[in-house]
């Protein structure tokens, strides 16, 4: 498929704009291989911006923003879209009843359903972890030697460490050497067996963990099966996660439709991306029965999500919805990581492993 003077037009209308500087080799004009019926072109600028276009069939798409290297992976970041998004996807993730909140949730969320509906619109994009340099996991306790784990993926990973009921664990700490100086510590609860501890890491700036969310073993054992229970009385359980939100892309007016059980709606409309709950006061009298969702001056259908009768906050998960039909492909390049291989930016768009190649 010969593609190179559509894409590379394309390239050359967007504009080049001024970057952080970054003067690694790499910079170039790069071209996809091994992609079937495929073709991309990849521009990386000295300036650390880059232009890309794609084309798959009748679709494609441009995109542009600014890259640089992590532990030999290319980073793309993508600018902000800066049209709303046309078409928006849902998902029904959460529900809770008044009781659940009672027991889980905060206090803020907690008085906030007392009297209200509550609807939480979550934008659901969490860009792919980067690269992750191996990071010792220290535990101090209030006597005897400390525990060291070792953390080596950027995926969600459990790690374990022995339980000892004549010693109490009293901080955790993270550092990519030996110098503990340098490690970033916290304090835990004295009572918790189980730890989420989420971590991040920018470009330019230093790996950095938030503080671990400790359960005690009663909590932590009640949502294990048997042979998982056993594991966690004998050990300290850590698990941990990347966790860098980014914000939601603008949005064009949503209709929201609270729909009861005697067929009675009321709306309300939804335009500000980054306003996360929606409230309708609660009636005794009258049980909520769906939620419905329409962006305005779509030809879409209202798209309706049943929830149970004693339900009091329902989340749904929410994402720009990219739209092949009309040839926006430009979200392939979006938080994309290539590795860095000998004559091969390494990529998979989802056909198995192609390369894009300077020539």
């Amino acid at each position: 498929m010969e593609l190179k003077p559509l894409l590379f037009a394309a390239l050359m209308w967007l504009p080049v704009t001024q970057a952080f500087a970054d003067t690694s080799p790499l910079d170039g004009h790069y071209y996809l291989t091994g992609a079937m019926e495929m073709g991309a072109e990849l521009l990386l600028r000295k300036d650390g911006t880059f232009s890309a276009g794609i084309a798959y069939g009748s679709a494609g798409g441009v995109a542009k923003g600014n890259w640089y290297v992590e532990e030999n992976t290319l980073m793309l970041e993508q600018e902000p879209a800066a049209q709303p998004a046309k078409k928006l996807s849902y998902n029904l993730s959460h529900e809770r009843t008044l009781i659940e909140l009672k027991e889980y949730a905060d206090k803020e969320k907690n008085e906030l359903a007392k009297e209200s509906y509550v609807l939480e619109l979550r934008y659901d994009h969490q860009p792919a972890p980067p690269p992750l340099k191996p990071v010792m996991v220290s535990l101090e306790f209030d006597s005897g030697p400390p525990g060291q784990l070792l953390l080596n993926s950027n995926q969600q990973t459990d790690l374990w460490f022995p339980y000892d009921h004549q010693r109490t664990l009293k901080k955790i700490g993270f550092g990519t050497d030996h110098n503990r100086g340098t490690y970033q510590w916290f304090d835990v609860a004295r009572d918790s067996r189980a730890f989420n501890i989420g971590w991040k890491k920018r470009k330019n700036q230093p790996l950095t963990f938030e503080q671990p969310i400790g359960f005690d073993l009663a909590t932590t054992r009640q949502y294990l099966a048997p042979d998982e229970r056993e594991r966690v009385d004998h050990n300290y359980w850590l698990t941990f996660y990347h966790f860098d939100p980014v914000s939601p892309p603008a949005i064009h007016p949503v209709d929201v439709h609270w729909q009861f059980e005697d067929g009675s709606t009321l709306k309300e409309v939804w335009t500000d991306s980054q306003r996360n709950t929606l409230t309708l006061p609660f009636s005794p009298n009258k049980a909520l029965a769906k939620i419905g969702l329409h962006t305005q001056n779509s030809p879409d259908e209202i798209e309706w999500f049943t929830v149970m009768p004693e339900t009091r906050w329902a989340t749904l998960d929410w994402q720009a919805y990219p739209d092949p039909a009309n040839g926006d492909l430009s979200v392939l390049f979006k938080d994309l990581q290539l590795a860095i291989e000998p004559n091969c930016l390494a990529v998979n768009f989802g056909n198995g492993k192609a390369c894009f190649r300077r020539q």
